[in-house]
């Protein structure tokens, strides 16, 4: 199928209007607020940790592009001359772009779980929405997503397959909203963690299951029963990562492979990832004043 060939899709659901009640209602008000009016301390703390991971590393940022590179290849091996998989576009690419964003949001969720503990020495200190710490550990990972999509270029190259422009726009809002998903989720935990520092240990525990059930070293057509899918598909990972390749390379969406574009799913994890983001940051805002007590 032609790059620029028309994407089939399926109809989006009412859920998108929860995600637009949750915004009337002003829940979301508050934390956009106050991040808006903390930008440039969100700014600083990303700088810091985008530095701070690399200092003294010889290879620095590429280690952006190495570690889903490699992991790429080693599910292009099982995927593809293992378990033969025949996905419409070559393994190594097809999973090198979904770990990409997996990478994105399983690194800014473990991170963001450890951002208070990691800045203790800041919480007792002059006031400020200790918010920030778990988002921007969350968007320091950003960082490593966007040069990792620079990494893909000697993939398309070698493999000869070419993305969609139109596509990779219009997966944006998609990123956004995993963005906000891992934001949400890592004010939760951070608080736990603070608290309890064994959330660390079962977060790990929980991403590295959690992988499995995100559709990278299998297409998601691979799952044949329709309601086995649709149970799969409640997982907001597992359709924005298969929604997001399909956008980026039409070549996937065959009509022969009965491939699709899940729109309803996508705008479920919307609401999920809304719904996640208020109460992250309710909870947050509640224990706040308690924060002190774990120093």
């Amino acid at each position: 199928m032609a790059a620029n060939a028309p994407l089939k899709t399926l109809p989006p659901i009412r859920g998108v209007t929860a995600a637009a009640a949750i915004v009337r209602a002003g829940v979301l008000l508050a934390p956009l607020r106050d991040l808006l009016a903390h930008r440039e301390l969100i700014e600083n703390l990303v700088s810091r940790d985008i530095k701070s991971r690399y200092k003294q590393s010889t290879l620095g940022i590429a280690w952006a592009i190495l570690n889903p590179l490699v992991m790429a290849l080693i599910y292009a091996i099982v995927g593809a001359v293992i378990l033969k998989q025949n996905v419409g576009i070559p393994f190594a690419v097809f999973s090198y772009f979904g770990l990409l964003w997996w990478n994105l949001f399983s690194m800014g969720v473990v991170g963001a779980t450890e951002s208070l503990v990691a800045h203790l020495s800041l919480i007792t200190k002059v006031y400020f929405p200790r918010e920030v710490f778990p988002v921007s550990t969350v968007l320091s990972k950003l960082v490593d997503f966007g040069f990792g999509m620079a990494g893909m270029l000697p993939l398309l190259l070698v493999f000869r397959t070419m993305p969609s422009v139109t596509g990779l726009l219009l997966s944006l809002p998609l990123l956004l909203i995993l963005l906000v998903f891992a934001s949400g989720l890592g004010m939760l935990l951070s608080c736990a963690n603070l608290f309890n520092r064994d959330v660390r240990h079962i977060v790990g525990l929980l991403i590295n299951v959690w992988m499995w059930l995100v559709p990278n070293l299998y297409p998601l057509e691979t799952i044949t029963s329709e309601f086995w899918r649709r149970i799969y598909l409640l997982n907001p990972m597992a359709a924005l990562v298969d929604t997001s390749r399909k956008l980026v390379f039409p070549q996937l969406v065959a009509p022969s492979q009965g491939a699709v574009i899940h729109w309803r799913y996508v705008a479920l994890a919307a609401v999920v990832a809304l719904a996640t983001f208020a109460l992250g940051y309710v909870v947050f805002k509640k224990n706040e004043p308690r924060f002190a007590e774990s120093v």
